[in-house]
């Protein structure tokens, strides 16, 4: 891994971003939040988790800070593998619910600490990342009027509310999936993983990780009980993130038999095929090293990992 290749800190941020984002009503929650006091340290914990995420793969050294002017994190790192050892910058700045109440147009404010950023490191500034930490229908025409004014700076993105939200509240397992799924994507356990479930459906995805976890963590095996599949809680949470359209659990339990599902005479429950599930097997052994995810956390990693292809 190499900072010359399209995969950085900063690209996985720019993609976090952009990820499965939350509904507009979310973005309510950002009405009793505030800049300091809540904003920045947890958006700080998110830049954190990228970079220790990032220095699990390959060689970087790297500090966060808070600074005094021009943003409110600046992520810095970097890298024996890179050309000279060169250091590379992200900044973050939040506006919170309260700053957009309070000042009806701090857009020239922001373009200014842009340009102050871009003249303090040079172009070692590699992003430039605008968290807009607003109630989404509140304040749309500004938020609409800000993004447009700064779309033409490649270094800039802007993440509107619903995206804002959906960083602020995403969880660690998360972050580390889609950094896993940038970093080496080419690798071969990988691809055979991905080429073990494609095709299969995003809720028998859940259903089949939950069953592979709970088999390996809880029962010492590759072995469920009909309750478990049944009654089972990831999928319920699932149905309840994808409503409509879904079928009965039924149906995708006897769709999945003979190729990941099978029953034993004497068995109360389901096994499954281990040939069929080794490259996830050897995912999930890798994520519990390299992170320490187990049992929820593990199958919220797992599916991060594989939905695409699912």
């Amino acid at each position: 891994m190499h900072f010359t290749d399209q995969v950085t800190p900063a690209a996985i941020l720019a993609e976090l971003v952009c990820h499965p984002k939350a509904q507009p009503e979310d973005t309510e929650g950002f009405c009793h939040l505030k800049h300091d006091r809540d904003l920045c340290p947890r958006f700080y914990d998110k830049a954190e988790r990228i970079l220790s995420s990032f220095d699990k793969y390959t060689d970087i050294t790297y500090d966060i800070r808070r600074p005094n002017r021009g943003a409110d994190i600046v992520m810095r790192y970097s890298g024996t593998a890179g050309p000279g050892g060169e250091e590379r910058c992200i900044a973050i700045q939040i506006k919170s619910f309260d700053e957009f109440e309070s000042d009806e147009d701090f857009l020239p404010e922001i373009k200014a600490q842009i340009e102050e950023l871009e003249k303090d490191y040079g172009t070692s500034l590699e992003r430039y990342v605008l968290l807009l930490c607003t109630e989404y229908s509140k304040h749309l025409n500004r938020v609409r009027a800000i993004s447009d004014e700064l779309r033409a700076n490649d270094k800039v993105v802007v993440a509107e509310p619903h995206s804002a939200w959906s960083l602020f509240a995403m969880d660690d397992a998360m972050i580390d999936a889609v950094s896993d799924r940038l970093i080496y994507s080419r690798d071969y356990v990988r691809r055979q993983a991905r080429d073990e479930i494609a095709g299969i459906g995003k809720r028998r995805l859940m259903l089949l990780l939950s069953c592979l976890i709970e088999g390996i963590e809880e029962r010492g095996g590759f072995a469920v009980s009909d309750d478990f599949v049944m009654h089972n809680s990831h999928v319920q949470e699932f149905e309840e993130q994808y409503p409509g359209g879904q079928g009965s659990l039924a149906e995708d339990v006897t769709a999945m038999e003979g190729k990941f599902f099978f029953r034993e005479a004497d068995v109360d429950g389901f096994e499954i095929y281990q040939d069929s599930v080794s490259a996830v097997v050897a995912l999930y052994y890798d994520a519990k090293v390299r992170y320490a995810h187990t049992g929820d956390e593990a199958v919220h990693y797992l599916f991060t990992f594989l939905e695409q292809d699912a």
